[in-house]
């Protein structure tokens, strides 16, 4: 079986991490000339990542000569090693990455980005570990080497603390998010919960609540697997996000907004059912609708079915949607239309998170009257999972063809319709029939221009 180990060795001085080694330890990793060695991800959705400073190759043969390349597959900006000659027997790779410098002009984005604070480190694997490729399987160990750390410092992944170890693709670590230094914790099992500055708000009872809140998501996503950890980092920012990842998520916080659990109770939502629902976004953005679709609408309904929140609460987060997609300017673009300027017009970048949750509402009240109630949206999203479990290449039109099958529906022309950027009008017994909703006149942000938009109220 092949193997892959990698070891990760940040250097902290005067409370700052000013780089970090990556070694790889490649054996049974057979590559011929001319084929790619790696890659690094130098920008993701335009955040920008880490280059392999100080690259060295060398196998059995002694040092192994490389070439560069470079690519832009949207939305990535790509560094590519190709070989010059063949591998020979076992490799070991290593190089350096430095974290993110942040200029004042740089504002809140994905948390993708290496970053420093308070004498430790964290990101995202896929900003600073090479892509030796996505579909490689084999025996896979990771490790720390906190030697040139402060005495007392930790290394964490999604997987675990300190040394991890599995059979799968090291991609599988890209995916995960990461953090080192001296961390604080809060941990039961496999739920952790990590962060390095000390907060001005209530950490305990936020990870609290995401605890009780992974644990009725991942009943209601039928999952077994017990493991999911947060990771928290302050930021320099006034708005701060979250970003999803495998199994993991980290959300951020800064000195002028409010935090605790009613804060940022939506968020913490939004960003753990990333964790499930999801189809191929290849080409990025064809199915982005879906993915955050999903996670607005379960963000919305699963706190309020696990009894964490109340309805005036859902009212309230439907009605912000609403406001905010209905007066979008960018409404009426085409899904890949909006994805190709998301990152120039953030208003575009919001396109598939209002679209998805109207669509998918109305998708769920179209499902229950042609079922008897008997069926609902709930049933396809679960399917969905149960065929990607199964090996499934999931994209529009098997979301399409799941709802056919549990209904017996034909919602071609209503996905077309979403997709080019058409009206959408929500349907009465949307959101679990807790609310009546009706039309309002509106105006457009930033134009001034007449819109459409609608009004949500309790049921009574």
């Amino acid at each position: 079986m092949k193997q892959c180990e990698i070891t990760l060795k940040p250097y902290g001085k005067n409370g700052t991490v000013s780089r970090m080694r990556v070694s790889m330890v490649l054996d049974g990793w057979g590559r011929s000339a001319g084929e790619e060695l790696g890659r690094m991800q130098l920008s993701t959705v335009s955040i920008p990542g880490c280059d392999a400073e100080e690259l060295r190759v060398s196998d059995e043969e002694g040092a192994v000569p490389l070439r560069t390349s470079f690519s832009s597959p949207y939305p990535y900006e790509l560094k590519h090693w190709i070989l010059e000659r063949s591998l020979c027997g076992k490799t070991e790779i290593s190089y350096f990455v430095s974290p993110r410098v942040l200029k004042p002009e740089d504002i809140c984005g994905p948390y993708f980005d290496l970053r420093w604070e308070d004498g430790g480190i964290n990101g995202a694997g896929l900003s600073f570990l090479m892509n030796i490729g996505e579909k490689e399987r084999g025996r896979i160990r990771l490790c720390w080497d906190l030697s040139a750390m402060p005495a007392g410092s930790r290394g964490v992944c999604t997987f675990g603390e300190g040394t991890v170890e599995y059979e799968g693709s090291p991609e599988q670590l890209r995916q995960c998010y990461y953090a080192a230094g001296k961390l604080h914790s809060i941990e039961k099992g496999e739920f952790g919960f990590y962060w390095l500055t000390e907060p001005s708000f209530d950490m305990a009872a936020i990870a609290e609540y995401t605890r009780t809140l992974f644990e009725g998501m991942q009943k209601f996503f039928h999952d077994t697997d017990p493991v999911y950890r947060i990771f928290v980092r302050k930021d320099p920012f006034p708005t701060s996000g979250g970003t999803a990842l495998r199994r993991s998520y980290m959300f951020g916080w800064n000195d002028t907004q409010p935090v605790s659990v009613t804060d940022k109770q939506n968020i913490l939502a939004h960003e753990m059912v990333h964790n499930w629902p999801h189809l191929n976004d290849e080409p990025y953005g064809s199915t982005t609708w879906y993915s955050e679709g999903t996670a607005e609408y379960y963000s919305i309904l699963l706190p309020l079915r696990l009894g964490l929140t109340d309805r005036e609460t859902a009212r309230k987060e439907i009605q912000k949607r609403t406001d905010a997609y209905y007066t979008n300017p960018t409404r009426q673009m085409e899904n890949m239309e909006a994805a190709r300027i998301c990152w120039k017009d953030r208003r575009a970048q919001r396109i598939p998170y209002g679209r998805g949750l109207f669509f998918l509402a109305n998708t769920d009240v179209k499902i229950r009257n042609a079922t008897e109630g008997e069926k609902n949206l709930d049933d396809v999203v679960l399917a969905i999972l149960e065929k990607a479990e199964k090996g499934a290449k999931l994209g529009n039109q098997v979301f399409l063809g799941t709802v056919q099958e549990i209904s017996g529906l034909d919602l071609s022309e209503d996905w077309e319709r979403m997709r080019t950027g058409g009206h959408i009008v929500p349907l009465q017994g949307s959101f679990d029939g807790l609310f009546d909703v009706r039309e309002v006149p509106a105006e457009e942000a930033d134009t001034g221009k007449k819109a459409v938009s609608y009004l949500w109220e309790l049921k009574k």
